[in-house]
This record gives C-alpha cells, sequence and structure tokens, in this order.
C-alpha cells in the first residue's frame, strides 16, 4: 500500500481574483460609459463659463455705476477696440481670457447712475456665445440670444 500524500486538485470556480475577460469587460463598461457621459460634461462647464463671464460682467458694469452715482460724473463704457487710454470719461471691462465684448453704441452713464440703451455681445473666441441689451436705466443687462438660440433674462 502506497503512503503517499494525494494531489489536490485546485478548483477554479474557488480561486479568488478576476480573470482576464473580465477585467476587459468592466473597461469597456467604463469607457462606453465615460464616452456617453463626457459631451454632455463638457457642455454643462461651457454654459456655467460663459453665465459667469456674464455675471462678472454685469458686476463691472454695475461697479462704474456706483462710481459715477458717488463722484458724480458721467463714465461712458466703451467697445475695447475703441478704447483710447487718454480719453478722459471712457472706461473698459476686463473679462477673463479668452473672453471679450463688443458695445455699440457706448453706454454712457450718467452722474446719477442713469444708463442709456445699449447692446453688448460676450465672445469667446471667435463665437458670440451672448448678445445683451440693458433692460431699463440702471445698466442691467438682459440675454436676447446665446449660443443655443435660447432667450430671456
Amino acid at each position: 500500500m502506497r503512503t503517499s500524500t494525494p494531489i489536490k486538485r485546485v478548483n477554479r470556480a474557488l480561486r479568488p481574483g478576476f480573470s482576464l475577460m473580465e477585467i476587459l469587460v468592466v473597461l469597456v463598461i467604463m469607457a462606453l460609459s465615460t464616452a456617453l457621459i463626457m459631451p454632455s460634461t463638457a457642455r454643462m462647464l461651457d454654459q456655467a463659463t460663459s453665465h459667469a463671464v456674464f455675471f462678472e460682467f454685469q458686476r463691472d458694469v454695475s461697479e462704474l455705476r456706483r462710481s459715477a452715482n458717488r463722484s458724480g460724473i458721467g463714465v461712458r463704457l466703451v467697445d475695447p477696440a475703441k478704447y483710447t487710454p487718454a480719453t478722459e470719461g471712457e472706461a473698459i471691462v476686463t473679462l477673463r481670457a479668452p473672453w471679450r465684448y463688443t458695445l455699440a453704441p457706448d453706454l454712457e452713464i450718467q452722474e446719477g447712475g442713469v444708463c442709456s440703451a445699449a447692446t453688448a455681445n460676450l465672445i469667446n473666441g471667435d463665437r458670440v456665445v451672448m448678445t445683451l441689451h440693458t433692460s431699463t436705466d440702471d445698466c442691467r443687462f438682459i440675454r436676447l440670444q446665446s449660443a443655443a438660440g435660447q432667450t430671456g433674462p
């Protein structure tokens, strides 16, 4: 009679870990999920950035209005392309790069803080993202048009 120890057979079902095929399936599912989510996430980030630039522009214009009201000296907000630093009473608003704006006609802010009608385009690179118009004498801009064709405040 033999007294050798029997060879243990390893049951594959009880072996810990994942097979290469299982790992590849999970990676493919994650890649497809990412491919579906990324365009909507990028669009959402672009929209959030454009709203932030709009609110910064509005805040800077409101600050010019407060300054004109406090000092009793009118200010003219001009298109940056027409701005010359030597001109007295003209101002521009600096937006974060690569954003810029165009303004037509110049926004006149009188001594008491009353503003004239003006239309501004917020531009990112070479694309007009929003068209804005002053709503009342208080220098508040409303959005007339955005890249998606939406209108409203």
